[in-house]
């Protein structure tokens, strides 16, 4: 094989074991061009610190941005900006505080972790990347199958062609965000070279290298679901299930639960328990079959209403077709099938896993 040649490998190309067992680097310096042999037999590469500290300043960067959007939404809900024709209520902009502060401190950290060439960072960016890339380019789909709705909101009753070149632009903008950027991340992170440089700069055995990269997404899916449900306390506890919607001490309860459930399957699909893998399977189409069923009796204005939006808001929402919900069961169904097929991809590592547990 020519060493020029990167051989960039997919996630799921990658060995689960770490290359390194501990222990200090070995005694050479990092090559900056590949050389033919090296005498501790491992395969050359080239170094890829200074792109490790470029998009690792670049994450810095945009986890210092949602730190500002964090201190800026919390000076609109303390200084009452947030009044006007269509005042924004404090309760909807928790949950956006929330998951703002956690993608600031995520990104910062994962940014220095980068800039170290750390292996969890590296790996940790790298899922990160693909369920970034993953969400943005259903949602740029989903803009393409909702109909004019959000740009209408968004262009706030410009003319016709001021409108289509709105639209243009926040599409636009919306794909270098979504779909350019993540995919800058996923072709620099998955290289053969920037997993080498990491291991060289790093030959210690993270938490990461414990569970194999391609079940690293639903782990971190399912930890973001059990943190994500607490922030539904400020809606008081609305939940729609199967065909009804729960508020007060039964929603909570159901919260709570679902919230517990979360955290248990993350930690069972780190540890690669097959009853986890199957638990979460269940858990996602009786989700699916929930949400079906309860937007095929009501509607989201009528979730909203139970959420308590203020009045101009669900005025807005239902004047621009926002809150439709024809689109819902099927967009549900759409996600847990693909969900579902992720499932069955990575059952193969719970298989292993439970092989290796029997065995010892």
């Amino acid at each position: 094989m020519n060493d020029n040649d990167n051989n960039d490998a997919s996630p799921a190309d990658e060995s689960l074991e770490p290359e390194h067992t501990g222990g200090d680097p070995p005694a050479r310096s990092v090559p900056s061009s590949p050389v033919d042999e090296q005498e501790d037999g491992v395969p050359p590469f080239e170094d890829r610190k200074t792109g490790l500290i470029l998009l690792g300043v670049l994450q810095v960067a945009m986890g210092g941005f949602f730190a500002m959007m964090l201190l800026f939404m919390a000076a609109m809900s303390a200084g009452g900006l947030a009044r006007g024709p269509a005042p924004l209520d404090v309760r909807t902009m928790i949950p956006a505080m929330g998951i703002y502060g956690a993608l600031a401190v995520v990104l910062v950290w994962l940014g220095f972790g980068s800039i170290l060439a750390r292996r969890w960072a590296r790996a940790l960016t790298l899922v990160l990347a693909w369920m970034w890339f993953a969400v943005g380019l259903v949602s740029l789909l989903m803009m393409f199958v909702m109909g004019p709705g959000p740009f209408n909101v968004a262009g706030n009753g410009q003319a016709p062609p001021q409108m289509m070149m709105f639209q243009v632009i926040l599409f636009g903008t919306m794909g270098c965000i979504y779909v350019i950027l993540p995919g800058i991340y996923i072709l620099f992170y998955q290289s053969r070279h920037v997993k080498a440089t990491c291991d060289y700069y790093d030959p210690h055995i993270r938490w990461t290298d414990k569970c194999p990269l391609p079940v690293l997404p639903l782990t971190l899916l399912l930890a973001s679901g059990a943190f994500s449900m607490v922030f539904s306390a400020s809606y008081g506890f609305v939940v729609p299930f199967f065909g009804v919607i729960l508020k007060g001490v039964p929603g909570a309860l159901v919260v709570l639960l679902i919230s517990l459930l979360c955290a248990g399957l993350s930690w069972a699909t780190f540890k690669l328990k097959m009853w986890g893998w199957w638990a979460t399977l269940v858990m996602y189409v009786l989700f699916g079959i929930s949400t079906v069923i309860t937007f095929s009796r009501i509607s989201m204005m009528d979730l909203y209403r139970e959420m308590e939006f203020p009045a101009a808001q669900l005025e807005m929402l239902e004047k621009y077709g926002v809150a439709e919900s024809k689109f819902m069961p099927v967009t549900v169904g759409v996600s847990v099938i693909l969900m579902v097929g992720y499932l069955l991809w990575v059952r193969k590592y719970f298989v292993d896993g439970a092989a290796e547990t029997t065995k010892s």
